[in-house]
């Protein structure tokens, strides 16, 4: 039986039992084979935009007996994904920005599943708020640690009827409501480190003796993520 990370199986806890899953950046398979172990899902689709981690996908999918039932596919993104083609689209390993992009380009492909797993290692911010931009619903997220960094993993859904969809303020789209009310243990390290590294880079700055307006615009940056701490600290 396939053994997945830490971060890998936060990923994989979130899956609902679903008919047929996409892994959009695959790398070596393992969260879609430990899927179909675990009969989460029926069927799955392996993809990345790389031949070499493709190639290691459907080495391990052969290796575990899931050959029928998983198929790999080169793909960027979703571009070799039919719409309502997967239940659950799982997109994991890449920068915020880059997922953002992969969404939009297919966004009738992405909007088609009833929830996707998107696991951002960077610009959480901007990317939350395309997405709620674009009519997605943050369902739930978990924060996991690797290699000293902390990353949210979101699960999320297409709703259609804007009067569904909820608002988020800033503190919200910066740490991930489900985060914030939950308040895991991570939370408070995270909140702890960009404190403490907002406040040491401020410092420097107010004390450098440059009166330009790129470090006045800097200034003022670093004291509203300081005071958005500072709402979510007050509202734990």
């Amino acid at each position: 039986m396939i053994k997945l990370s830490t971060r890998l199986q936060i990923v994989y806890d979130m899956v609902p039992a679903c008919d047929t899953i996409a892994d959009v950046g695959c790398d070596h398979g393992y969260l879609s084979i430990a899927l179909l172990e675990r009969e989460v899902a029926k069927r799955a689709i392996a993809m990345d935009i790389n031949k070499g981690p493709l190639a290691k996908a459907n080495e391990n999918i052969l290796a575990s007996g899931f050959k029928d039932r998983c198929e790999t596919r080169l793909s960027d993104g979703l571009a070799k994904l039919e719409v309502a083609e997967a239940d659950v689209i799982c997109i994991c390993g890449m920068g915020g920005a880059l997922i953002g992009r992969i969404i939009s380009k297919d966004f009738d492909v992405a909007k088609s599943a009833k929830c996707m797993i998107i696991e951002p290692q960077s610009e959480y911010y901007e990317l939350r708020s395309m997405l709620t931009e674009k009519g997605f619903v943050i369902d739930d997220e978990s924060l996991c640690t690797e290699e000293n960094k902390i990353y949210p993993i979101i699960k999320i859904h297409y709703e259609p009827d804007v009067k569904n969809r909820p608002t988020y303020t800033k503190a919200q789209l910066v740490y991930g409501p489900k985060v914030i009310e939950k308040s895991p243990q991570l939370l408070q390290k995270l909140l702890d480190k960009n404190e403490s590294e907002y406040s040491s880079i401020l410092s420097k700055l107010e004390n450098g003796g440059s009166d330009s307006e790129a470090i006045a615009l800097r200034c003022r940056q670093l004291k509203e993520e300081l005071d958005i701490i500072s709402e979510i600290r007050n509202s734990l």
